[in-house]
């Protein structure tokens, strides 16, 4: 794969952060699996998209991004969670929007829309 930097950047966290948030989500309540495990399919489709360069994927992946951000954000911002659950919210909310201003780069930019 010869993707620029940022979009191997950006695959890395995606997927890693999806993967992060299902096992914190198993470390702390096994009964609230929902909201993962559907944001890491939704992960899964976006690394896809990423990978394959699909036409509109520079967008969807800063949608994505911004909405995987508004939620671990408000995990982190609740009172329900253990401080070790919002920190780690915390830091893949800075990780997505990192992601997204990523994709909006102009190598990531180039090499998604040049097909």
């Amino acid at each position: 794969m010869n993707a620029p930097t940022e979009v191997k950047v950006s695959l890395g966290v995606i997927g890693l952060g999806a993967l992060l948030f299902v096992a914190v989500a198993l470390a702390w309540d096994s009964q609230n699996l929902r909201l993962p495990i559907g944001a890491g399919i939704v992960a899964v489709a976006v690394c896809v998209g990423l990978i394959v360069r699909l036409r509109f994927v520079r967008v969807v992946t800063m949608v994505v991004t911004c909405l995987f951000a508004i939620v671990h954000l408000l995990i982190a911002l609740s009172d329900a969670p253990p401080w070790w659950v919002r920190v780690v919210s915390g830091l893949l909310t800075a990780a997505y929007l990192y992601t997204a201003v990523l994709v909006n780069t102009e190598p990531a930019r180039d090499y998604l829309e040049s097909k």
